[in-house]
């Protein structure tokens, strides 16, 4: 008796939901439902609505025949954590101070985000479940998320009014209240590729994708290894295809498909070394598809449906855009072009983009991107972009490509990767989709070359670009004026941004004509433009190596460790010693006590380009007290010690 009753009171219960459902998909409110799909490490080259015949995604292919695809959105950032900074907030990473990987760094109290926005306009915003947003406002402290109304990557309070899967579900969202919902799923992250319990086999349909008729980009060696995670990727992505279409049928189900506006967005490319991470379009052309209802219809980009868009879309274009069509207030500090909508703005010239550290990685690029033609500045061309990083070399791909590399095997495209860049690329993506042939030093470009580089700039100096500034230099700077980082940048007296490119640009093309103009920055009372110097002769090299130059150098080893405002100088200045073959010694010690005392990540990164040449450094942080992370990296560097890398 127990049994049926409890049964009977499920019914009741799926009637009673029906019904307000139904109820609801009457009203012809002006507020529309938003439902958006968010997906992992998904470039817009895997799906085959985007053009990939090697793959099937039937879901992701019906959903944009029943809504607009925009084939020119780029993220602002080429990793998680920066980019959702961006989506939250609507400003640039680079702008507000969380474009590096990982970082807790706050910022003003009085920064509104777009669910702020949203609940003050009477939505109920529920959010499944990554809060991967980059910054310590609002973020529960010693609480990384992961339970009940939490989120994951941080539990950020008074966010969010839920953190379930389906807000219209949701008890405490009233009958007939316009929900925002954001769902984290739809996606390949790229640890699919760490588990070899992940194979090319897709664990429902039983396809197997095989190997050998992947097309491979023209950056990647053609060898077994890469194949292989080229055909798990790809199931991965066919899983991410079944994902949408169960929550597409879920919302269909429950009746409210003709009242939702579903967006679908990846939070930027993905997966295969060179893309995640990385400025090129495999790191930052991301899908964007929306399906809007014939009652929105005055929210269309075009007449009819199943259109491609070819407007230029950044993702800072976006929470400014699900303001506006919502009908909610969109605060002035946000950056982006509403791109739907009677508020719709012009459309944009130029995607900015723009990358620094990377988990334990430093490298500081910035990039810009028209319809055509992608510019990227590479302001540490010393780094190359293959620096190892512990996470991204848990994929078999890439310790197989550095191998086999380091055997002599690449050529000049498959081998680029792991060699030092140059300060300017420009690459012709519609002829050149692998972004491999550099058109920067080539005269027919070249007024494309000085427009982009221009835009660039002007872009930075609008925005305020933290990035001058290395970011232990930066932080030491910002808790002494106390301050958040999106303050201090626009506060001239602490942040001379037009001093620091000029600076920054002296260092990047300098000639040895200019080595007096680059001493001068060395004795420069503004540690900036220290750095910068520092950076100019790294340029430079051996040539520029005068007795006065080495002995600036070899003092900068000798600065106090514990001071952050001069950190960065000090560890760069080690690796100009380094790779002269000077001061072996005093580098050594520089370095092993700039991580054990001061935590440089810098420091650790240095430490590896410089690998055999200081291979006595790793006998000296054997004997030192070392963290966890520290042991982890120690044992990678003597490994690749003992592997010649």
């Amino acid at each position: 008796m127990q049994q049926i009753t409890l049964i009977s009171l499920f019914i009741l219960f799926q009637l009673l939901i029906g019904k307000s459902f139904a109820d609801e998909k009457k009203i012809s409110g002006s507020k529309p439902n938003i439902l958006w799909i968010t997906g992992e490490d998904m470039s817009a080259r895997w799906l085959g609505c985007y053009g990939n015949k090697q793959i099937e995604t039937p879901n992701f292919d019906k959903f944009a025949s029943e809504g607009f695809l925009y084939s020119n959105c780029f993220t602002q950032s080429p990793v998680c954590a920066p980019a959702r900074s961006g989506w939250i907030t609507g400003i640039h990473p680079t702008s507000l101070g969380t474009v590096y990987m990982r970082s807790k760094n706050p910022i003003p109290e009085r920064l509104k985000l777009y669910p702020d926005q949203l609940r003050a306009n009477g939505y109920f915003v529920a959010n499944w479940t990554k809060t991967d947003y980059n910054f310590s406002n609002r973020r529960e402290k010693g609480h990384n998320g992961g339970g009940e109304n939490q989120g994951t990557c941080g539990h950020y309070l008074k966010t969010w009014d839920h953190y379930g899967k389906f807000a219209w579900e949701n008890p405490d969202r009233e009958l007939n209240q316009p929900f925002f919902q954001v769902v984290n799923t739809a996606g390949c992250h790229e640890s699919f590729l760490h588990r070899s319990s992940n194979t090319n086999t897709h664990p429902k349909s039983k396809i197997t994708v095989n190997p050998e008729e992947m097309k491979l980009a023209a950056y990647h060696p053609d060898i077994p290894e890469m194949r292989m995670d080229y055909a798990r990727y790809t199931v991965g992505v066919m899983k991410a295809d079944n994902s949408l279409g169960a929550i597409l049928n879920k919302l269909k189900q429950d009746g409210l498909s003709e009242n939702t506006i579903v967006v679908y967005a990846s939070d930027h490319g993905g997966v295969i070394g060179r893309s995640k991470r990385f400025l090129f379009d495999s790191g930052t052309h991301s899908a964007l598809i929306i399906r809007i209802p014939e009652k929105f219809k005055y929210l269309w980009p075009d007449q009819n449906v199943g259109v491609v868009v070819d407007r230029l879309v950044s993702f800072i274009d976006m929470p400014k855009t699900w303001l506006s069509i919502t009908g909610s207030a969109v605060p002035k500090e946000m950056q982006g072009n509403i791109f739907l909508g009677k508020d719709e703005e012009e459309p944009r010239q130029f995607v900015h983009m723009g990358r620094q550290r990377m988990d334990e990685v430093p490298d500081m690029q910035r990039g810009i991107r028209d319809g055509r033609y992608l510019y990227i500045r590479n302001f540490e061309p010393f780094r190359p972009n293959g620096q190892h990083l512990a996470y991204l070399w848990k994929a078999p791909s890439m310790n197989a490509w550095e191998k086999h590399h380091l055997a002599g095997k690449t050529d000049a495209i498959t081998g680029a990767f792991f060699k030092p860049k140059p300060v300017e690329q420009l690459f012709d993506c519609l002829q050149d989709p692998d972004n491999v042939a550099n058109l920067a030093g080539n005269p027919d470009y070249a007024d494309r070359l000085k427009q982009m580089r221009t835009s660039l700039k002007d872009r930075q100096v609008a925005i305020h670009d933290c990035g001058y500034l290395p970011e232990d230099m930066l932080l030491a700077r910002s808790k002494k004026h106390q301050m958040p980082i999106y303050d201090l940048i626009r506060t001239p007296d602490f942040f001379d941004q037009v001093k620091y490119m000029e600076a920054a640009d002296l260092a990047n093309f300098a000639s040895i004509e200019d080595a007096s103009a680059l001493f001068d920055l060395l004795e420069s009372e503004d540690e900036a433009l220290r750095y910068w110097g520092t950076v100019g002769f790294l340029h430079l090299g051996k040539e520029a190596a005068t007795p006065a130059v080495l002995a600036k150098m070899t003092g900068f080893l000798k600065t106090e460790v514990e001071n952050f405002s001069t950190l960065d100088i000090r560890v760069t200045a080690a690796l100009y010693l380094g790779l002269l073959g000077k001061e072996k010694n005093e580098v050594i010690h520089c370095l092993a006590e700039s991580i054990v005392v001061a935590e440089s990540l810098r420091a650790w990164g240095n430490v590896f380009l410089l690998g055999k040449q200081i291979e006595g450094i790793a006998e000296v942080l054997s004997n030192m007290k070392l963290k966890s992370k520290d042991k982890e990296r120690l044992a990678v560097f003597q490994s690749r010690l003992k592997n010649k890398i």
